[in-house]
């Protein structure tokens, strides 16, 4: 069962490229932590953050478990950002926020690498006197950079009476096996606090992603364009009793015929009661639903279980540590074992001196 996974893990890497070219069916990298990764998930989430600069890291190996004794590395997906705000906008209360990113995904055996270079602009504008409710638009404009390397695939053509034969030809045409494309994405978001002592917050955001529909096909086929990639995510924290608090949240995302969606809820626990904003453990789960082409044998039009989403993390003076662990329940699990991906994220928020934002309520994700 174990090479039968191994199998169509391979197989899945390149069915992907093949549909890119086909039907621009590809869909872009995704990380359970979602949150973690603030300017993927939302151009308008850039500066949405206490104080004036925050530093984001996380990284994503799925497979590894499986693939670790084949010559297929694990699909692995790291990232890393740097986004700040400003002290004031064009009105009182108001404040901008800027940043870049960078992403690179690998994906298995025919090494198909994408990287991501960002750079992300956005404006948060209060709605009230008391700046406790704001609505920010965000834009982000990126260079993206792909190549797939085919030495190591084995071809139809390369049969040699049931033998792969490597010195037979594949019969492959590709263009271009390295290539640069632009990107643009916009998002706008919601943020708010409500109740007594304002002691529950909440979001809810939207993104476009790829309004351009760049070019991304390998063989030279200009009327291959990167899909659009349509999200809705939100989350709410209330209060429950003392220093606990609760944190539902969820993210659904449509890119082609794929779609995504996770939602679940956090436990959150203050270190310090009188601090609600300071810092804290918190441990949750998440349940995660795909779907996508009923028209291909290898997809359901619809949604169907794929893993239950682990998470815990801390925070501590502004830096924050958290990990997630994806089990696999989908029509894998035999092979897997239940073992999917795995994901280890961290952060850190800083002030200058002096120079402290006029407004600081930004929740938290």
């Amino acid at each position: 069962m174990k090479k039968l996974l191994y199998s169509l893990v391979v197989c899945f890497t390149v069915s992907m490229s093949a549909t890119a070219q086909s039907s621009g069916g590809a869909t872009d990298p995704h990380f359970s932590q979602f949150y973690a990764a603030p300017m993927l998930l939302n151009p308008a989430m850039t500066g949405a953050f206490d104080c004036n600069y925050r530093f984001t890291a996380i990284f994503r190996g799925q497979w590894g478990s499986v693939l670790s004794s084949e010559a297929v590395p694990m699909f692995r997906t790291p990232s890393a950002s740097v986004d700040f705000r400003t002290n004031k906008g064009f009105m009182r209360g108001d404040a901008f926020g800027f940043g870049a990113y960078f992403l690179n995904d690998a994906a298995g055996q025919s090494q198909f690498q994408t990287n991501r270079f960002g750079l992300s602009i956005a404006y948060h504008k209060s709605l009230d006197r008391r700046n406790e409710h704001f609505i920010s638009l965000g834009f982000t404009s990126a260079m993206w950079q792909r190549s797939i390397n085919t030495a190591n695939l084995q071809f139809g053509d390369q049969n040699d009476n049931g033998v792969f034969n490597p010195l037979k030809p594949s019969n492959e045409y590709i263009v271009n096996n390295n290539f640069l494309f632009w990107d643009v994405s916009v998002g706008l978001m919601y943020t708010g606090r409500f109740g007594r002592r304002a002691r529950a917050s909440g979001y809810i955001g939207v993104a476009a992603d790829h309004l351009n529909r760049p070019n991304e096909s390998f063989l030279g086929d200009n009327s291959v364009r990167l899909p659009m990639k349509f999200t809705v995510h939100g989350g709410y924290r209330f209060p429950i009793k003392g220093r606990f608090d609760g944190q539902p949240k969820f993210i659904y995302m449509n890119q082609g015929v794929s779609h995504e969606l996770d939602m679940g809820m956090d436990l959150r626990i203050v270190f310090d009661e009188r601090e609600r904003e300071g810092s804290n453990f918190k441990v949750g789960a998440m349940y995660r639903l795909v779907g996508g082409d009923h028209a291909a044998a290898w997809h359901d039009a619809r949604l169907n279980s794929e893993a239950v989403i682990l998470n815990a993390g801390v925070e501590w003076n502004h830096i924050t540590f958290s990990a997630a662990y994806d089990i696999n329940v989908s029509q894998l699990v035999k092979g897997s074992q239940s073992q999917g991906a795995f994901e280890l994220a961290a952060s850190y928020v800083g002030c200058f001196a002096k120079r402290r934002p006029a407004t600081i309520f930004c929740p938290k994700f």
